[in-house]
């Protein structure tokens, strides 16, 4: 007695979508790894040009570190491009550093003391830049404070600035915060943001540390 073959479970997946997905990866990636670079670059250009007539040195400054993050964003750019996008986050912090100065806001690093994963740190440093690019945006802040902690299995990202307007709306988030939230509990991570008396905001950022 013959059987008849036994069914087969045949997947079929619609191209389609993915390359839509793919496409809708891609487009989030150069969002959150370049846009908040394009906007300090921008904000560097800014300064640059209303210290032209007045501090011609200053200027030049400016124009030459805005010129330095085109050059870094155009090989993060290439690097996206192929897939293997990895960011320093001690690099991250130290250019953020730099940046922030350069707008007059005294700015204060604390390192975690101890090499993270590569994946976390891309994470840790686009979550730094998102967070600056608002800083520079948002705020009238003189004093920045941004810190990364390691231990008792987790890490934990602040970004704090005291120069939140008396006027501001209560805190939302923008594009940028949402996708960045979206890509911290992606690996696991929790992200918030808070205003607390007297004129400060807070950004936190916690992961576990594998």
């Amino acid at each position: 007695m013959l059987r008849e073959p036994e069914a087969t479970a045949v997947v079929v997946t619609d191209p389609r979508r993915i390359v839509v997905r793919e496409r809708l990866r891609f487009a989030q990636d150069l969002h959150d790894l370049l846009g908040p670079r394009l906007s300090a670059i921008t904000l560097q250009c800014e300064l640059a040009h209303r210290h032209l007539d007045g501090r011609p040195d200053t200027a030049r400054d400016q124009l030459a570190q805005a010129l330095s993050g085109l050059r870094d964003i155009l090989e993060e750019a290439r690097r996206v491009a192929h897939g293997y996008h990895c960011l320093s986050l001690e690099t991250e912090l130290a250019s953020n550093r730099e940046l922030l100065e350069s707008a007059g806001v005294e700015t204060e690093v604390t390192l975690p003391g101890t090499v993270l994963p590569a994946p976390l740190q891309t994470v840790l440093a686009t979550t730094v830049r998102e967070a600056v690019a608002n800083v520079l945006k948002h705020s009238r802040a003189r004093r920045c404070r941004l810190a990364v902690e390691a231990g008792n299995g987790a890490v934990r990202l602040t970004v704090t600035n005291d120069g939140v307007p008396r006027t501001a709306p209560p805190t939302a988030a923008g594009l940028g915060l949402r996708s960045l939230t979206e890509r911290v509990t992606a690996v696991g991570g929790s992200l918030r943001h808070t205003r607390f008396p007297p004129a400060h905001h807070l950004l936190e950022a916690r992961f576990p540390l594998p």
